[in-house]
């Protein structure tokens, strides 16, 4: 087994639907170690996560973040996605409630 440290999500703006920013490889468990959302406008933004099963949708039944408030300029961490952990295939999908205002990052452990 070989475990491999490294950035999930790059540093990606978020829209204002659900969209699809990391997928565990094939083969692959991943281990989340943090998540970070910024909000780069001037105002208050919201921001959802879903953590979803291959080949599921986002929902309320995989739903992790629901619309946290991230103020103005400023950084919410996800603590709730630490120690997590995604099989191959499953995903972390997110949204705002505007549409390039709000970027996630993420980092975490790829066990193959």
């Amino acid at each position: 087994m070989t475990a491999t440290p490294k950035k999930l999500i790059q540093g990606s703006q978020l829209t204002a639907s659900a969209a699809t920013y990391y997928t565990a490889p094939a083969n692959t468990r991943t281990l989340i170690k943090k998540v970070t959302l910024t909000n780069n406008d001037t105002v208050a933004r919201t921001a959802t996560i879903y953590l979803v099963p291959t080949a599921g949708t986002a929902g309320v039944t995989n739903l992790l973040t629901k619309a946290a408030s991230i103020a103005a300029g400023s950084t919410y961490e996800a603590f709730e996605a630490e120690g997590h952990i995604l099989q191959a295939g499953d995903f972390i999908q997110a949204l705002a409630d505007t549409t390039l205002m709000v970027t996630i990052q993420a980092s975490g452990v790829e066990i193959v």
